[in-house]
């Protein structure tokens, strides 16, 4: 193999590498703070070089370092974006779990969020690992690397970049995302509501009857039922907008335009 030849597949080695490390960063469970950061580049680091083999070349590749940087730069966005669209989900998921948390007075106790390294409430967590499950549970790990796989075939090295359209989806998707942790909190806030209404005619009609301290434990209690019955829903909800994202990311990218 020649000198240039060797080059041309470091170029190749490098562009498959940053595709799949942005990919790597906010995907879910790949992307959790709990996995240490050897393991992830080394994990990023053999599947670039299981998947550099059979990744068609470009036309052109970069001739300088700056064309270099800019190809980079595009493959990681890409890879943002395609691990940022499913965690949305899980972000919904936790969000839910945050507002349900604040209505039923249990965010007064925090714990470490492993994705995203941070204090998150009890209810967050739930959520976001009910989540976890769900998506494991239909494969979509493998999905996902399948996907990323497929992408190299329907949108070869250096053809991808932030665009409007991809700006587009993302913002949808944030939409998207606001949208889904209000429906699952949603029975949680009417419920919630009706009780501090039921609260609020007590104590106009009662006034020597402490209903702060009693509705404390109300709001626990009456928020935990709908809670329970609400698990029982939740696990459909959240894999049919798994289901959603994941056929996003396999329509937009990984078919190929004609």
């Amino acid at each position: 193999m020649s000198v240039e030849q060797l080059i041309d597949v470091v170029q190749v080695f490098v562009l498959v590498f940053f595709r799949l490390a942005g990919m790597m960063l906010f995907a879910p469970l790949f992307g959790s703070s709990r996995i240490p950061r050897r393991v992830k580049m080394l994990l990023t680091l053999m599947l670039a070089f299981g998947m550099c083999v059979s990744v068609q070349l470009p036309e052109q590749l970069p001739q300088t370092m700056w064309e270099l940087t800019l190809g980079i730069g595009g493959e990681m966005i890409f890879g943002l974006a395609m691990g940022m669209i499913v965690s949305f989900v899980f972000i919904a998921g936790q969000w839910a779990g945050e507002i349900m948390g604040q209505q039923m007075g249990l965010n007064m106790s925090e714990v470490f969020d492993p994705q995203f390294g941070q204090s998150g409430s009890i209810v967050g967590e739930l959520y976001f690992m009910l989540t976890l499950v769900v998506f494991l549970a239909m494969q979509g790990h493998h999905a996902m690397l399948r996907g990323v796989r497929a992408s190299f075939e329907a949108l070869p090295l250096l053809s991808v970049g932030m665009t409007d359209s991809l700006l587009e989806l993302m913002t949808s998707f944030f939409m998207g995302c606001t949208s889904l942790a209000v429906q699952l909190a949603g029975p949680m806030i009417v419920t919630i509501l009706v009780v501090d209404l039921a609260l609020g005619a007590i104590s106009k009609t009662m006034p020597q009857l402490n209903v702060m301290t009693a509705g404390l434990t109300i709001r626990s209690l009456v928020g935990m039922v709908v809670l329970i019955f609400g698990l029982l829903i939740t696990p459909r909800i959240i894999e049919g907008a798994l289901d959603r994202a994941m056929e996003t990311v396999q329509l937009h990218w990984t078919t190929p335009v004609r």
